[in-house]
């Protein structure tokens, strides 16, 4: 894992949920962009999602169900969907990680939230520079 995705991995657990309203993160899907919370938190209930055509913090690329019998604990849960993130950051921005001024982070479930049924993962997209991004970043090769 390389040292960017380490870095937002370890900062940002976040629990999130999709249109200039409050959504809650276990209502987002892939191509909901939404804006950073206003306070830096380890868990968050809901965000606020935005047409993508306008300025927007973040946007989810991927989603998928994690088929564990057992919570894996926060560490390795972050490790899986940060692996399977990265996997597909490639195929949807149309170039490799590496070379991007893209970086991603994994909305995961919680030990709580897992206690419920939930098992998706969220990858979502952000600009390194924390700069706005305007449109989506599918093909947008940056």
């Amino acid at each position: 894992m390389t040292t960017r995705i380490a870095t937002i991995v370890l900062a940002l657990t976040v629990v999130v949920g999709a249109c200039g309203d409050d959504t809650s993160v276990f209502d987002l899907a892939v191509g909901d962009c939404f804006d950073d919370p206003p306070s830096v938190a380890d868990e968050v209930e809901a965000v606020t999602t935005v047409d993508c055509t306008q300025p927007h913090d973040n946007e989810i690329y991927f989603e998928y169900q994690m088929t564990e019998a057992v919570y894996p604990g926060r560490e390795e849960t972050m490790n899986l969907a940060a692996t399977r993130c990265l996997a597909e950051f490639e195929p949807f921005v149309g170039m490799p990680y590496a070379d991007s001024d893209l970086d991603l982070f994994p909305i995961t479930p919680t030990a709580e939230s897992w206690e419920n049924g939930d098992r998706v993962v969220y990858c979502a997209i952000y600009a390194l520079d924390l700069s706005k991004l305007t449109g989506s970043m599918r093909g947008a090769a940056r």
